[in-house]
């Protein structure tokens, strides 16, 4: 489970990525509701075209009846990513997978759709969402569908590993105040530092 959600993670990113900036739009917050083996909500603010962003959970997980609250923040400060778990006031540390990967100057769009064709991603056609002109993107390796607006994903499925849900946005906002509140850790968090050896544990190499 966890390898499937840091490449989909990943994945998300490097398709979104122009320039060193991973939207088109210097801030934003976006809503998303989800339905199928997740149901709930996520809210996504960014700023600083996205190296800075932090997304809401709050959702109910449901594998093989077995059902699962969560109620999480994940933030990303360009170098590091923080994964909270809100109820029990803990976080891992990672550094950005891909923050060592993209040196300056690189054609990140074009890695973008290189990884997902290695994948065997391809664009399928393109779909309006909120009156807004999305390219889909299909990786049938990972069986999954991504709908992405001017760099920003609007809607996703997955079917995959036991798993069936989709998520699509219900609010778009661009070019907003964010407050820097939103990207601030929870006072007297415990932080956890998960290492590169620890990441590659995961993704099962």
């Amino acid at each position: 489970m966890k390898k499937f959600l840091i490449i989909f993670f990943a994945i998300s990113v490097l398709i979104s990525a122009q320039d060193l900036k991973r939207y088109q739009f210097k801030s934003g917050k976006v809503v998303y509701q989800s339905t199928g083996s997740m149901v709930g909500t996520e809210t996504l603010f960014f700023d600083n075209y996205g190296m800075r962003e932090a997304k809401y959970s709050k959702v109910v997980l449901d594998i093989m009846g077995m059902k699962q609250e969560i109620d999480a923040k994940t933030i990303m400060e360009e170098k590091w990513i923080y994964a909270i778990d809100n109820t029990s006031n803990k976080a891992s540390k990672m550094e950005n997978p891909l923050w060592e990967m993209i040196p300056n100057g690189t054609d990140i769009e074009k890695i973008g759709e290189e990884m997902m064709t290695n994948l065997g991603g391809k664009k399928i056609g393109t779909e309006v969402l909120l009156g807004k002109t999305c390219d889909i993107w299909e990786v049938e390796q990972m069986m999954s569908k991504i709908w992405i607006w001017k760099s920003i994903p609007l809607k996703s499925e997955v079917n995959a590993m036991g798993m069936t849900f989709a998520q699509i946005a219900t609010s778009v906002e661009v070019d907003i105040p964010v407050s820097a509140d939103e990207f601030k850790l929870p006072e007297g968090i415990e932080i956890q530092e998960i290492n590169a050896d620890d990441l590659n544990g995961m993704m099962g190499n």
